[in-house]
């Protein structure tokens, strides 16, 4: 019950971009590899009403899930990369890795199923925008927000 309770608190956190999403960097393993999970099975449903399907449905919703955790995996690995770059950039004082990780996956949480749905929906281009766009803004405005605080605590004499 308390992991369940943590899950849904980190969803929460996740749902505006601003200081306190920054404290996602700190997350448990299990909770953003449940993100991860969350995202998948998301994509899957909204894939599955769009997809026609030539097998099974059970066998079918399983694999896309897999290829769909897969992919994603490999998207937050080139993001993490990026998300990285940029944070040692904005910050006087970089994130290592193991940090930067979990805070791109909470980036996506509802960035990339969202731009999936539009994808999906034939807005092709805005899918993709949203994909992207949602996610430089998550990952970049708490940062933003972080560093432009900092900045006013400590007022020059």
């Amino acid at each position: 019950m308390v992991f369940l309770r943590q899950f849904i608190n980190y969803l929460q956190t996740t749902l505006v971009p601003n200081r306190s999403f920054l404290k996602t960097r700190l997350a448990d393993v299990s909770l953003y590899f449940c993100g991860l999970a969350w995202i998948s099975f998301w994509t899957t449903v909204i894939d599955s009403i769009f997809i026609v399907k030539t097998v099974p449905f059970i066998v079918w919703f399983m694999l896309h899930f897999i290829f769909v955790a897969i992919a994603l995996l490999l998207f937050l690995l080139l993001m993490s990369y990026l998300n990285r770059w940029l944070i040692a950039w904005i910050l006087p004082r970089p994130w290592a890795y193991r940090q930067v990780f979990p805070y791109t996956v909470a980036a996506n949480l509802w960035s990339f199923p969202v731009g999936v749905l539009c994808y999906q929906l034939g807005f092709s281009a805005l899918g993709v925008t949203l994909l992207l766009v949602g996610h430089f803004i998550y990952s970049l405005l708490p940062v933003f927000s972080a560093r432009n605080r900092k900045k006013n605590t400590h007022p020059k004499s």
